[in-house]
């Protein structure tokens, strides 16, 4: 694990960013050496740290990276310098983060003095095809989403994102709803006494939280399959199904087979 020489920072605001859409950086250095490389050659400068991460979102002040070796790691990099330089970087490349081992640690955290970033190979946006996904069925049949103060996914049946991956999608999401978002199944809510189970009729209930699902088999010739749920109760959840999703010019979309409603 990478060891990195960090300090505590308080911050009293939240920071809100949009989305990102699948249709549908950097810290300032003070070296005037710092600049983002586009190949796959190590630059001349020397860093102290280094950390090789998936961008999973870039707007105009700041790229989101997931860290590969860390599931827990997601982190931002002030782009406002370098907005000439980010134009040729895309959301799913995996790049190499070369910087001095200082990290601001709020969440994500912010990666200061960084040295360059490395375009490494292109990857793949799962996260912002996911966020997609989950976000229109968050709005579908809109009564369901009365009065709940958290959100859990269940993505154990997924075979696309990685464990840090899935984390960054929380983030995206909770930025999008506003609402606490977590990784939990049922099982993990029923065991905190979160889902109620009517001993008459057995039905079940998650009174103020909902849970959202997403199954898939794994991505093959830019290709997959996947089942999407949206559930409050026995007799209140919502359901993509029989869905397909593909890359098209270098963007990832989706159709749904079937909506389901109970």
């Amino acid at each position: 694990m990478k060891k990195y020489f960090c300090f505590a920072a308080f911050i009293c605001c939240l920071f809100l960013y949009t989305g990102c859409s699948n249709e549908k950086i950097k810290e300032p250095n003070s070296s005037d050496n710092s600049q983002v490389v586009e190949t796959n050659h190590k630059p001349s400068i020397k860093s102290e740290e280094t950390m090789i991460g998936k961008i999973i979102k870039i707007d105009s002040d700041s790229i989101f990276v997931a860290d590969t070796e860390d599931e827990h790691g997601l982190y931002q990099i002030s782009a406002s310098e370098f907005a000439d330089e980010t134009s040729n970087l895309s959301v799913g490349d995996i790049v190499e983060i070369g910087f001095d081992g200082l990290i601001l640690e709020i969440y994500p955290g912010i990666i200061a003095n960084v040295d360059y970033i490395m375009f490494l190979e292109k990857g793949e946006d799962f996260v912002g095809l996911y966020h997609d996904i989950f976000m229109d069925l968050y709005e579908t049949d809109s009564g369901l989403n009365s009065d709940i103060d958290y959100i859990a996914l269940d993505l154990t049946k997924d075979k696309n994102l990685t464990p840090s991956e899935k984390n960054a999608l929380l983030y995206l999401l909770w930025c999008d709803m506003l609402i606490e978002t977590r990784l939990a199944t049922y099982d993990d809510l029923l065991a905190e006494n979160l889902i109620t189970i009517n001993k008459n009729t057995g039905f079940s209930e998650l009174e103020n939280g909902m849970l959202l699902k997403l199954e898939s088999t794994k991505a093959e010739d830019e290709n997959f399959t996947f089942t999407a749920e949206k559930w409050r109760s026995s007799l209140g959840a919502y359901y993509f199904n029989n869905c397909d999703a593909k890359k098209e010019n270098g963007k990832w979309t989706y159709s749904i087979g079937q909506e389901m409603i109970s």
